[in-house]
């Protein structure tokens, strides 16, 4: 499950793969009149929040770039594809911004596709030295290919270069760097500039979701880094940092945390550091995953159950509404935007926000684990949390699973982002019993906070075998499971719904 607030932020780098970004992204800064790139600066990177008001999220941020492209966070992928760069030549001009050189088309040059969103290329602009770094080490140039779609997204694609042979785009500019020198602010038109001209040299790269690199560093910049370190002349880097002439010694931001708040920070795995067992030893506010007393899933063992009919029916007021997928790495979400009905507990409301998957299932029944586990998640007005949860075990296909699967598919190679799906009924997630089970307890996953109501369905129903793969393989995190093992009962006592006319077990 998710946390309280029932968000989740996350930054995964990924070798070879796509993604999209949900959300608009502002310009970067022109000038570096009010920032600095001197870290002992009182204006310098680590006081660029504090600068102005919209400048906050350098500081507050927890999606920031640039960051080490360490292979210890690396998710290798092959079945996506070449990136799609639909390029042309175009009028330029050539800007001295102080702390960087800009190459800007003034009449379009073209754009890359990526998840089916086309995003215009705009300008171009060199950092020294890079500000991505690869397992910790920094090579001595960095090129930004800065891209924006029609409703204000943001996509870069960066190249790293060492020293080496000269590169072949830079030759052309370089007599416009150096007709620059002296300037700043002033827009050198160049004439005819074709960004195809720009050598990748690599089908591979790595890809992950950042901000802007200079304030306001807004976020969910899409970034996708060519894993080929290309070369480029003593000369043509001194002719950069010259026409620069910022008196700095790099105009290159840190590297930034990555500050992951999903599974990258805890694990499923049993006999890891970041297993289940050490979840409340990560961070002071996931404590309760080792110290609270009523924590989920726990066995639904009848020999704690008593039977009642008072509960009364599980009260579901669902309506259709729009939806995003996304893959959240430790399991797949199902995110209703605009309110998706509510269900009823005691007189209180909780509005159905998401839906998630957990193979096997994370609840047993009597010691009895089946194949995939599904959470409703609903929160009230004050955030109180009821969970509706239905078990599945191998059978015939699952219907509202088979509606799911083409999206399921589609965001099995992307992480972190939300791919729009439209129109769902919960209403069609079929129950097919009115016994249930009710018990309180936890998050199933940290800050693993307590006094979660939780419903588990008492029927069990089926799913294919093919449908139970596409789930797995869409998370693709690399374990077997994405269930948190059982938790003790303590003292707790469950009850089982059954109504009056109904005398089965």
């Amino acid at each position: 499950m998710i946390n309280k607030s029932l968000k989740s932020s996350s930054i995964l780098i990924a070798l070879f793969i796509i993604l999209c970004v949900p959300y608009a992204i502002s310009q970067e800064v022109d000038d570096e009149h009010e920032f600095s790139y001197d870290v002992n600066s009182p204006v310098g990177p680590d006081h660029w929040g504090e600068i102005h008001s919209e400048w906050s999220m350098c500081n507050q941020g927890d999606l920031q770039s640039p960051i080490d492209l360490t292979h210890k966070r690396v998710q290798t992928t092959s079945n996506l594809g070449r990136l799609d760069r639909d390029y042309r030549d175009g009028n330029a001009t050539l800007i001295n911004r102080g702390h960087d050189m800009m190459l800007r088309w003034t009449e379009g040059a073209g754009h890359i596709t990526i998840n089916g969103t086309e995003y215009q290329l705009n300008q171009l602009h060199w950092h020294t030295p890079t500000e991505h770094t690869v397992n910790g080490r920094r090579y001595n140039l960095e090129l930004h290919l800065v891209h924006q779609s029609t409703d204000g997204k943001i996509a870069v694609i960066g190249i790293m270069y060492k020293i080496g042979r000269p590169d072949s785009t830079l030759s052309l500019m370089e007599p416009y760097f150096k007709a620059l020198v002296s300037t700043k602010g002033v827009e050198m038109n160049v004439g005819i500039i074709d960004p195809r001209e720009i050598k990748i040299g690599s089908r591979k790269y790595y890809r992950y979701i950042g901000s802007l690199t200079t304030p306001p560093c807004h976020q969910n910049v899409i970034w996708t880094i060519v894993k080929k370190v290309r070369t480029v002349s003593r000369e043509q880097l001194h002719a950069i940092r010259e026409a620069v002439h910022d008196n700095a010694d790099a105009n290159s931001r840190p590297v930034q945390p990555l500050n992951n708040h999903d599974e990258h920070e805890f694990s499923y795995d049993v006999n890891s550091s970041n297993g289940p067992n050490h979840w409340g030893e990560i961070h002071p506010e996931w404590s309760m995953c080792n110290e609270g007393d009523m924590q989920s899933p726990i066995d639904l063992t009848h020999k704690r159950v008593k039977t009642t009919s008072k509960l009364g029916r599980l009260d579901r007021d669902y309506k259709p509404s729009n939806t995003t997928l996304v893959n959240r790495g430790h399991d797949m979400m199902l995110r209703f935007i605009r309110g998706a009905g509510h269900i009823h507990i005691n007189g209180t409301e909780y509005q159905l926000n998401q839906a998630h998957w957990h193979t096997p299932t994370e609840h047993t029944i009597n010691g009895r684990r089946f194949n995939l586990e599904l959470h409703l998640v609903h929160q009230s007005i004050d955030e109180k949390v009821a969970v509706v949860g239905i078990l599945y075990k191998i059978g015939r296909p699952d219907s509202f699973l088979a509606t799911m699967e083409p999206y399921l598919k589609a965001v099995a190679s992307s992480r972190g982002v939300e791919t729009n799906v439209g129109i769902v009924d919960p209403q069609q997630i079929k129950i097919g019993s009115r016994k249930y089970y009710r018990y309180i307890g936890s998050l199933t996953t940290p800050p693993c906070d307590e006094n979660v109501i939780w419903t588990i369905v008492r029927k069990v129903r089926t799913v294919s075998r093919e449908q139970l793969r596409i789930i797995h393989e869409a998370v693709h995190d690399g374990a077997d499971a994405n269930a948190r093992p059982t938790q003790a009962l303590n003292n707790r006592w469950l009850k089982l719904y059954r109504p009056d006319d109904d005398k089965t077990n």
